[in-house]
């Protein structure tokens, strides 16, 4: 790819250059802190509802965040200012599995890292083609539609929009109709001010949408009596304040928990992986730079594989590159990677700042079902907008056939929460589907006269 110069391409701080001042850099930065914010901190949140207890605090994930991207810095010669966030790839699997398996799922989330590691390393080896070969659009997508379908129902569920007989009562402790009162509520300013909104506000839709229903939710809480809402003693009641993130101590955990738990996760870092790489040719775009040849793909996986791992050490949600920030920065033409690693900064801090820890952890269930609805029916329609943007021919049977069974293995054994059983563990819906996908990509000839390409593919890179 041709490299121009910064005036053709209009780019107002190129990667490695500095702010002018330390007020503007502040605030270049802190941009960055309001568009990940509410999907990093959305994470946890998911996954603690899903394990239905607390398996990780936001202030953990704003930890690993800020790690994360520094990790990747460094690893990568500070050359992509690329943001680092927890995954949503993830967070149906290690919420499902926490309760089953326990601290083994940091293991798991451990293994998912050095598969991107291993991954890097191959692609230094065998080329970009090699991840294309095996993991192709008609396998990715519809994995990418399985993940967001697979939690739709629980964000229907504390959204209170469910088969239940009654509006009128809940077992939560509020009429079911409140709780999708406040749901229908959030999820239209979320859309209202990602549609309309200018400047800042239309990165930070999620937070804007977030806080709308918080307050919501804080005048419905306080004009009834007896409310149980919102838990107003995670701030009123100083000695529950969380003052550093909820590290894990890794060692506490069943050796035979540690194997199902690998197969159950680990294998959703292929899914991480395609947009790792459909995220950094995006940035390439935006700032006119191949970033898939400087550094190089390899290293940023490698590079985003280290900080993974690193997040499983601590017992923090994985991390993922983030389209949000790089969102940021094709709007702002600010590319620095001092401006990215000033966030990192920020983030760090954050997360020893007990008040805004507190504060998230109180955020009512209609109001994250609210926003689930949104963030989830997104990662689907990702899954849908990639095959669309690869223009993937579905005149071609062969690829309705891989998308189809993958799609329906995935949806229906996802949603229903159940797997294959192999001996003494499970494996997932989504991790079977994906299997399958890839198995029925290599062994599906392209044309009558051919078959298992990718194996023919890659001997061929060892011949001399």
């Amino acid at each position: 790819m041709k490299e121009l110069k910064q005036e053709e391409i209009g780019l107002a701080l190129e990667p490695r250059e500095k702010p002018k001042s330390y007020g503007q850099w502040f605030i270049f930065s802190i941009q960055h802190v309001f568009a990940m914010f509410g999907s990093t901190v959305l994470v946890p949140i998911i996954i603690n509802g899903l394990a239905k207890e607390v398996v990780m605090t936001s202030s953990m994930a704003l930890f690993c965040s800020g790690v994360g991207t520094l990790i990747y810095i460094a690893l990568t010669k500070a050359k992509v200012p690329m943001y680092l966030g927890s995954s949503f790839a993830y967070m149906t699997a290690i919420g499902m599995n926490y309760q089953a398996y326990g601290n083994s799922v940091f293991v798991a989330i451990m293994v998912a890292g050095l598969i991107y590691i291993l991954f890097g390393i191959l692609v230094y080896y065998l080329g970009t083609g090699f991840i294309e070969k095996i993991f192709p659009v008609i396998v990715i997508g519809p994995l990418i539609m399985i993940i967001g379908l697979s939690a739709a129902p629980s964000a229907l569920a504390n959204a209170g929009i469910t088969s239940a007989k009654s509006w009128s009562d809940s077992a939560k402790g509020y009429a079911q109709w409140i709780a999708a009162l406040i749901a229908v509520f959030t999820f239209m300013v979320t859309i209202i001010v990602t549609l309309k909104a200018k400047g800042i506000a239309k990165v930070i839709p999620v937070m804007i949408g977030i806080l709308s229903g918080f307050v919501l939710s804080l005048i419905i809480h306080f004009s009834m009596k007896n409310s149980t809402l919102i838990d107003t003693t995670k701030i009123t009641d100083v000695s529950q304040w969380e003052w550093y993130p909820s590290f894990k101590p890794l060692w506490k955990q069943e050796a035979k928990n540690i194997l199902p738990a690998i197969l159950a996760i680990s294998p959703l870092a292929i899914i991480a992986m395609a947009e790792h790489i459909g995220d950094h040719i995006a940035m390439g775009y935006i700032t006119k730079k191949d970033f898939v040849k400087d550094p190089g793909i390899h290293r940023t996986l490698i590079a985003d594989g280290v900080s993974i791992v690193f997040d499983g050490l601590v017992g923090g949600p994985p991390n993922t590159t983030y389209g949000e920030n790089t969102a940021v920065i094709g709007m702002t033409k600010v590319a620095s990677v001092w401006v990215t690693g000033g966030a990192a900064v920020i983030a760090i801090i954050l997360s020893f700042v007990a008040p805004v820890n507190q504060t998230i952890s109180m955020l009512p269930e209609p109001v994250m079902g609210g926003v689930g609805m949104i963030m989830f029916g997104f990662i689907s329609i990702n899954g849908v907008r990639i095959m669309i943007t690869s223009k993937t021919d579905f005149m071609n049977m062969r690829n309705v056939f891989i998308s189809a069974t993958v799609l329906v293995i995935g949806v229906v054994l996802s949603v229903l929460g159940e797997g294959i059983d192999i001996g003494s563990f499970n494996l997932p819906g989504l991790g079977l589907a994906a299997f399958i996908g890839i198995i029925l990509n290599l062994i599906l000839p392209t044309k009558l006269n051919e078959g298992f390409m990718c194996i023919e593919w890659i001997k061929s890179k060892f011949k001399k």
